[in-house]
């Protein structure tokens, strides 16, 4: 299943992105899988939010929500709309990362 970056509509498969980018980010592997084990919201503190960032992972409130991602030019832009639209579904889904991440591929988003 994949999820799109909401800046250049770049697919990621949602097992990359919820598995593997922690890997991208510099942590020693003890750290990564600890990282493996956190709720939702541990995941995307702002200690983890940076060391993503710092590899071109910019997410919203959920890991399956790519605002921009390694692939976007560095001059890309984000899309307001589709953001906009990507974080209202994550507030009807709340924890159901499998059901938003769903939508969003059904959706193109």
């Amino acid at each position: 299943m994949d999820v799109h970056c909401s800046t250049c509509e770049e697919p990621w498969d949602i097992y990359h992105v919820r598995h593997e980018a922690i890997f991208e980010t510099g942590l020693r592997t003890e750290e990564t899988q600890a990282w493996q084990r956190l709720s939702r919201t541990e995941k995307l503190t702002a200690t983890y939010r940076q060391l993503f960032r710092q590899v071109g992972w910019e997410f919203g409130g959920s890991i399956v929500n790519i605002i921009r991602c390694p692939a976007c030019p560095k001059d890309a832009v984000k899309n307001p709309d589709r953001i906009a639209t990507k974080q209202e579904l994550e507030n009807l889904f709340g924890d159901d990362e499998d059901g938003l991440a769903a939508t969003y591929e059904d959706y193109g988003l």
